[in-house]
């Protein structure tokens, strides 16, 4: 079931990110330091205003839209649901427009604010139409949430900064533009009421209760994994941020495109889990969840490692070149990590209503993060930063774990790790014998060689299990 689901969510989960790992890429050949120091910016904060002002609605959805079908529940949802989106965009427009003005760009003018506001609302609500899609199992919804903004917005995007140069505002407005349409598209084919009142009482409450926890969590989450850009801003200027925003931004894309091939499908089956066969069921589909999510993280941070040099000088524009080569790789790390604990071991405490705990391990990231950044900035550098969000990734992480381990009866799928152990280490052997690629042709034909020898190394390893899968049944006849 999980591997089917996984297959059907495969393209959103895909195509979606691979476009905005293409457009740090690109932008880093069509804009300066500073334009892409503020579109990231930007950006990272609309991240925060979401988890602020929406984002415990949506989770609320994703977990209990379920119980709000019938005939005589559905309106109300409906109705809750319009005056939450109404309030939350409106919200989050006033808070970007003033960080705009007081920390990123005092000096931005209308068509940057514009662009600003046109972004925040379209984004919002592509994000929430995809999580309501997803809680529904509704995957052509959600595939086209999560890919037309960021393919179809990149496109625009660069031809708007083709016609009118090099400014923020037009890969927003790119963005903006595609995210709209997105909306359009599915508005017929999704449920939905046109009313904003009565607002129920009860279901606000409970989502509140359920969703406050998740606020503070994400908002510290947040923080854990933007903070070292705006200390960079603070401390170095807004074009050290752009510099940084390249090598961070790429292991972090990295790791999250790697990640969501396989989360989107993974979570709502162990909530499935948890409500038809109790605790223990739920427990034993995290730990499947987590052995596929494993066996696609371990391989792409080993790559990436492993093909770093070429990657940086072949695909990055030469004056982000030296930054990013030493931060690309405790990026994808410190990504690597948060995305194993956010779609493992926080999971746990989702399942088991028990957000406070999410509440506690994100402020030890997002702490360990601040004072680190801080302290190794003035010392390292850039990199040191970059070593700053591993180290905090590791310590909410290992929280994260043991919580889950010692209170809630979360266990390892200790022989699947083993096994995808050693196909990472085989493909690394292979990839270490490689010279340097000089053309982007080589570099593609390096990475195709490490993934098949991990996918032949797998298949070796999985060999009895895939023999029986493969293995006909028997055919019973009737009497």
């Amino acid at each position: 079931m999980l591997l089917k689901h996984t297959l059907l969510y495969l393209p959103a989960q895909f195509v979606g990110p691979l476009f905005q790992l293409l457009a740090m890429i690109v932008w880093t050949h069509v804009v300066d330091e500073h334009t892409l120091g503020v579109i990231t910016l930007i950006t990272a904060t609309h991240e925060l205003l979401q988890i602020g002002f929406l984002a415990w609605w949506s989770q609320y959805a994703l977990r209990f839209l379920g119980r709000y079908q019938e005939a005589s529940d559905a309106p109300r949802f409906y109705r809750t649901e319009n005056a939450v989106l109404l309030a939350s965009v409106m919200l989050q427009s006033a808070a970007v427009i003033g960080i705009l003005l007081l920390v990123i760009a005092p000096g931005a003018r209308t068509g940057l604010l514009l662009a600003t506001v046109a972004y925040v609302i379209t984004r919002s609500l592509n994000l929430y139409i995809g999580e309501r899609a997803r809680a529904q199992q509704q995957i052509a919804v959600y595939t086209i949430q999560q890919i037309f903004g960021p393919s179809v917005g990149f496109i625009a995007g660069l031809a708007l900064i083709w016609v009118f140069g090099q400014s923020a505002e037009w890969p927003l407005a790119g963005y903006a533009m595609a995210q709209f349409v997105a909306v359009l598209i599915v508005l017929p084919t999704i449920r939905y009421g046109y009313r904003l009142w009565p607002v129920d009482r009860e279901i606000v409450v409970h989502a509140l209760r359920y969703g406050l926890p998740l606020i503070v969590g994400g908002a510290l989450g947040w923080v854990g994994l933007n903070a070292s850009r705006f200390i960079v801003n603070e401390l170095s200027g807004v074009a050290a941020a752009g510099l940084f925003a390249v090598g961070y931004g790429l292991g972090q894309r990295a790791a999250a495109v790697a990640a969501m091939l396989v989360t989107a499908a993974a979570f709502p089956l162990a909530v499935k889990s948890m409500e038809h066969g109790g605790q223990q069921a739920g427990m034993r589909q995290l730990a499947n969840n987590s052995a596929l999510l494993v066996a696609i993280l371990a391989p792409s941070l080993a790559g990436i490692v492993m093909l770093r040099t070429e990657i940086v000088h072949l695909l990055i524009a030469a004056p982000f070149q030296a930054v990013t080569l030493a931060i690309l790789p405790l990026s994808t790390l410190a990504g690597a990590i948060r995305n194993l604990r956010a779609h493992f071991g926080d999971q746990v405490f989702l399942l088991q209503n028990r957000t406070r705990w999410m509440m506690a391990v994100a402020a030890i990231d997002a702490t360990t993060t601040v004072v680190l950044s801080a302290l190794f900035l003035p010392r390292w550098g850039l990199p040191g930063v970059a070593g700053a969000t591993v180290l905090a990734a590791l310590a909410a992480a290992g929280v994260s774990f043991s919580i889950g381990f010692t209170r809630f009866g979360l266990r390892l799928p200790v022989g699947h790790l083993i096994r995808i152990a050693l196909a990472t280490i085989a493909m690394s052997a292979l990839l270490r014998m490689f010279p340097t690629a000089a053309t982007i042709p080589v570099l593609a034909v390096h990475v195709a060689a490490g993934a098949a020898a991990y996918f032949a190394a797998l298949a070796v390893l999985y060999a009895p299990t895939l023999l029986r899968m493969l293995r006909p049944r028997p055919q019973h006849s009737g009497a």
